[in-house]
């Protein structure tokens, strides 16, 4: 049995987004729970994955900036798991201190910020990934 309907032009763009999400996912998780994130909160895994993502699809769909940025997107979610354990009783400060109104534009602000980061990690992972497609495949890559 073969796996070429995974690199098949057929193949929509958001399944290389979901499966370099996922790993991506996986990654920051598995690195931060072996290293700790105490100090500070790695996204390495979360370039990985969009790399991943990046080069599939530039074997496949051709669009390997598209599934970086959706990679990048899904693998920041550990981000704002993380983020939960602090950010109850941030928002609860905030309310208390500036107002209810405050807190919902600093929370605003926090989430486009990662969301952000994640798709600048997303577009130059998936255009690394795309690039390392061209250069291994050139008939093929995107």
């Amino acid at each position: 049995m073969e796996a070429n309907w995974s690199l098949g032009q057929e193949t929509p763009t958001y399944v290389y987004a979901l499966f370099g999400g996922v790993v991506g996912m996986v990654a920051v998780t598995a690195h931060n729970l072996v290293a700790g994130a105490e100090s500070q909160y790695s996204l390495w895994g979360v370039f990985v994955g969009s790399c991943l993502a990046g080069f599939l699809a530039a074997n496949g769909s051709r669009r390997a900036k598209r599934a970086g940025i959706g990679a990048g997107l899904l693998g920041v979610v550990p981000a704002f798991v993380w983020l939960s354990d602090f950010l109850p009783g941030w928002v609860r400060t905030s309310a208390s201190e500036g107002g209810p109104v405050l807190a919902v534009v600093f929370f605003t602000f926090l989430v486009l910020a990662v969301a952000t980061i994640a798709t600048l990690i997303g577009v130059f992972g998936g255009s690394f990934g795309g690039w390392l497609a061209e250069m291994t495949a050139p008939e093929t890559g995107g």
